[in-house]
């Protein structure tokens, strides 16, 4: 099994980034991939660490928003008190359902 691809084999894989400079808030930009199709991603991080995620034509069933949302407080908690990384690029495996 292939670790690199166009696509993950299952759950999602998301690749935000943003600018150097500014913030908070931090706007990430960038996109959410699953093993079907693969969605433009725009989130802000606000400076207590709300989290706000918008992804362009993605079925609500998945509740990719919800998972991005998880993934991008996790990677502000973790790097307090700094401020959050400037890309954050994760996979998470889990299952997918409609």
């Amino acid at each position: 099994m292939g670790i690199i691809g166009e696509r993950p084999e299952s759950g999602l894989r998301l690749d935000l980034e943003r600018p150097r400079d500014g913030g908070p808030p931090w706007a990430y930009a960038g996109e959410v991939v699953t093993p079907e199709a693969r969605f433009v991603a725009r989130a802000v991080i606000v400076a207590d660490g709300a989290v706000s995620v918008e992804l362009v034509d993605a079925p609500a069933a998945l509740d990719l928003e919800g998972r991005v949302k998880l993934i991008l407080r996790a990677a502000y908690k973790h790097a307090q008190p700094e401020p959050p990384p400037r890309r954050i690029q994760r996979w998470r495996g889990d299952k997918l359902h409609e």
